[in-house]
């Protein structure tokens, strides 16, 4: 399996780490931070053309969680996907969907008011990664759709969700609306496409 944005080692408990539990997992990343991190047994990082460092028909599956948030070539990305991913490879991914309201208010704030707030937002401790450029070109279902067909994948399945609010948690009040908003917009198939994140399935 490739873990394709592995980066540094996940949160605990994450279901990303999957290392002991597949024969083998290989990560990569244009962040050298891929290279100390211990969920991996092989890392490389990715150079700047962007072309993944792997002879084609390589991986049985291909991760990529949270990661095609800050993907700034959406076909290239896809194309590289499916070409080290075997016939009827799987690639799995999770991402914030660009129409929910973070993802909107993420838009229009510069990336210096992301590097100074975005971590203590979380809840994140201090020393922790700074945020990774974010540039939301395939974070919609229709975009994803449009690149998964282009670069040739034969399913495509694509399920939205409302995750507990932890952008929320500095203060209470904006938190106990955002658990009444996940809550509606969970219930409710009408609001769908709002729904903070995107789980996707595609098979070459």
């Amino acid at each position: 399996m490739l873990n394709l944005g592995a980066g540094p080692p996940a949160e605990r408990g994450s279901i990303r780490v999957l290392k002991g539990e597949v024969a083998r997992v290989v990560g990569a990343d244009i962040d050298p931070e891929v290279l100390r991190n211990p969920e991996l047994d092989e890392a490389h990082v990715i150079s700047s053309d962007h072309k993944l460092p792997f002879e084609d028909n390589t991986f049985d599956a291909v991760l990529s969680d949270w990661v095609l948030e800050h993907v700034s070539s959406p076909d290239q990305f896809m194309r590289e996907v499916y070409r080290v991913l075997k016939k009827d490879g799987v690639f799995f991914f999770r991402t914030p969907n660009s129409w929910h309201y973070v993802a909107i208010i993420a838009k229009l704030t510069p990336e210096w008011f992301h590097d100074l707030v975005a971590n203590w937002a979380r809840g994140y401790p201090p020393g922790a990664h700074e945020p990774w450029p974010t540039y939301y070109r395939l974070n919609s279902r229709k975009a994803v759709y449009a690149a998964g067909e282009k670069a040739g994948f034969r399913q495509i399945e694509l399920r939205m969700w409302e995750p507990e609010p932890r952008y929320l948690v500095f203060h209470f009040v904006p938190f106990l609306v955002g658990v009444g908003y996940e809550r509606i917009v969970n219930r409710y198939r009408m609001f769908e496409g709002i729904r903070a994140g995107i789980f996707g399935r595609m098979v070459k």
